[in-house]
Parts: C-alpha cells; sequence; structure tokens
C-alpha cells in the first residue's frame, strides 16, 4: 500500500511517465542555477524579487535548506507577504552527513506543501542531495537515478554524503 501511496504521489508531483521528468535548467533573474522539475524548482537562493516574481507565476510554496545565519533578510515574511507558504530545514552548508530528522521533515514537507514548489539553498547542492536521498527513501526511485537527476539540479559537494546516506561507494 505504501509503495502505490508513494507512486502515486509521484504522479501527482511530476506527471505521468516511467521515470523522472528530465531537468530543465531555467534563467529566472535573481535566482541562481535555477532548473525546473516537473513541479519543482530547485536552486539557489531566490532574491526577494524573484521571489515575487515565482509567486506571480503561481508557485505557493517555498523550502530553503539555508541556515539562519547565510540570509541576510526575512525570507519567511517575505513569502508570506506574498502569500507563499515557507518552510526551513537548516543544513549546515558544509554537509557531512544528512540526517534521518532531516530526510523525514523534507518528505512531510513535499507531502504537505502545495505545489508547484520553489527548492533552495545558496547554489542548489544541498537541496538537491536531500532531494535525491528523498527520491530513493521515500519514493523507491532507483539510486542511480536519483543521483543522476539531482547532479542535474545542482548536487555537487554534497554528494559524498548522499551516497553515505545511500550506502554507496564514492563514484
Amino acid at each position: 500500500m505504501n509503495r502505490l501511496y508513494g507512486i502515486c504521489l509521484i504522479i501527482i508531483i511530476f506527471g505521468c511517465g516511467d521515470h523522472l521528468p528530465t531537468p530543465e535548467p531555467m534563467t529566472i533573474a535573481g535566482m541562481p542555477n535555477p532548473v525546473q522539475v516537473g513541479n519543482l524548482l530547485i536552486g539557489g537562493q531566490p532574491s526577494r524579487v524573484a521571489l515575487a516574481q515565482l509567486a506571480e507565476t503561481g508557485y505557493k510554496t517555498v523550502l530553503s535548506v539555508r541556515g539562519k545565519s547565510e540570509v541576510s533578510w526575512d525570507e519567511k515574511m517575505v513569502a508570506d507577504s506574498l502569500g507563499m507558504n515557507f518552510f526551513s530545514i537548516e543544513m549546515e552548508n558544509l554537509v557531512e552527513e544528512i540526517t534521518s530528522e532531516q530526510v523525514e521533515r523534507f518528505a512531510k514537507l513535499m507531502e504537505a506543501g502545495e505545489s508547484p514548489m520553489v527548492l533552495h539553498c545558496g547554489s542548489g547542492n544541498r537541496i538537491s542531495g536531500l532531494w535525491a536521498v528523498w527520491l530513493v527513501e521515500h519514493r523507491n526511485v532507483p539510486p542511480e537515478e536519483a543521483l543522476r537527476i539531482a547532479s542535474q539540479t545542482g548536487m555537487k559537494e554534497i554528494r559524498a554524503a548522499v551516497q553515505k546516506r545511500l550506502g554507496l561507494g564514492e563514484n
């Protein structure tokens, strides 16, 4: 039953098909490295202006994995003022481990968050790594596929922590 639920949720979030949608690099002023994957926009920290543009185009939820000390403005306040839901899961800038707590919070937010969603960190690296772990552990995506697609959405330095979490050797 959980597997069927997971498949249905993937179809709802990403649409129909045998595998995840192809990541589409985007150009959004004020947001580094944005990549669209189905109803998700994954990338770096959007500016206030970029958040306003994203809200105007229909994005409903923002999830940041940046620490409070990394951002010099109140992103939650700005998102709230734009009618967007804002959630935060703090991850250290240099991630050595992705914790079960982080993955479980991410899973709950992915299920509860209203689409389309903006998922971000500073560059797209941390959020892509956390998303890859969620794909494997909560959506039964094969690890190789999750690593491949997360590499296309910005996963770089966090790859070793993702592989460690998934019990894979370094590649």
